[in-house]
């Protein structure tokens, strides 16, 4: 599979699936990694958009040290869970910027509607992920590496 392919499957995988594992670096345990359930919407330029608490421990460690992973799985395969795609995107967590937090709270309010309470709490806040590589599986034998201008338009 070329990487035009691979970078067409990960856009594919990333616009049918609504959740990661978001893995951050903990603060509280000296740096070992910390994993946790996320739903994600995606930017005008396909990058993950997130929704994260003042209060979530993976907020506190993106504040200490903004290097984060966001791991997505097809949710088709969970019956046979490594012979469905999956996808390893390696980024910079940053908070979402004011020219561009009216798109992403769109973007983010269409994929989930229930969202909206908790953009009415105070300590919500919009963040994206800056992908800088990804690491695609699509199924047995098939994988590879993908770099920022291969993911992003």
């Amino acid at each position: 599979m070329s990487n035009d392919h691979r970078a067409a499957a990960v856009r594919k995988l990333m616009n049918n699936e609504r959740q990661g594992v978001l893995c951050t670096l903990s603060l509280k345990h000296d740096g070992w990694p910390f994993g946790s359930v996320t739903p994600y919407a995606l930017s005008a330029a396909g990058e993950p958009i997130i929704l994260i608490s003042g209060l979530a421990e993976h907020t506190r460690n993106i504040l200490a040290d903004s290097r984060v992973s966001l791991f997505i799985q097809d949710a088709e395969a969970m019956s046979n869970p490594q012979a469905g795609a999956r996808l390893t995107l390696m980024g910079i967590a940053t908070p979402v910027t004011e020219s561009e937090i009216e798109d992403a709270t769109r973007r983010y309010s269409a994929r989930f509607p229930e969202s909206q309470q908790s953009f009415q709490l105070g300590d919500f806040r919009l963040f994206k992920i800056e992908l800088k590589q990804a690491r695609f599986i699509g199924g047995f034998g098939e994988m590879g590496w993908l770099q920022r201008d291969e993911l992003v338009d």
